[in-house]
């Protein structure tokens, strides 16, 4: 429990997509390489960056090494987070 009054959890910031969104989701290697260096500095600031379904608000599972180019996907509605499936 926060003693800060105007304190809210971070998993109540998502805001859930509208409509239906996509089940594959393309991730551009830059945009994954460029998530790599911020969780580094955070982790290195013990802050833990854990991505979140927008649609489930649910944690995602991390695929280390990647899996067929999958980095994560929902436990929840099964959505994946690929790395460059259309050739980057």
């Amino acid at each position: 429990m926060s003693k800060h009054t105007n304190a809210i959890p971070g998993v109540d910031t998502i805001e859930g997509l509208v409509g239906n969104p996509p089940m594959k989701v393309e991730l551009p290697k830059k945009t994954v390489e460029t998530l790599d260096a911020v969780r580094a500095e955070l982790n290195a600031l013990y802050i833990a960056v854990i991505p979140y379904c927008f649609k489930c608000k649910e944690p995602l599972a991390w695929h280390v090494p990647l899996d067929d180019k999958l980095l994560f996907h929902c436990p929840i509605c099964g959505r994946e987070w690929r790395v460059g499936i259309n050739g980057d």
